[in-house]
C-alpha cells in the first residue's frame, strides 16, 4: 500500500503512547487522488487488521 509508519515527532522518532504518523511513501508522479486513494487503502487494510487480532 506504499505507506509508511513514523513516530510521533516525525522520521527517524519513536511512537509515544501507542500514536504513529501514517504517511505516503509514495509523493512523486502520483495525483492527488491517487495518493489519497493508496492511503485510504492502506488504512482500511490496517484496521481490518487490526480487528482481526
Amino acid at each position: 500500500y506504499n505507506l509508511q509508519v513514523r513516530g510521533t515527532r516525525g522520521e527517524h522518532t519513536e511512537a509515544e503512547g501507542g500514536i504513529y504518523d501514517i504517511s505516503n511513501k509514495r509523493r512523486m508522479g502520483l495525483t492527488e487522488f491517487q495518493a489519497v486513494k493508496e492511503m485510504q487503502d492502506g488504512i482500511l487494510e490496517l484496521i481490518k487488521m487490526e480487528k482481526e487480532m
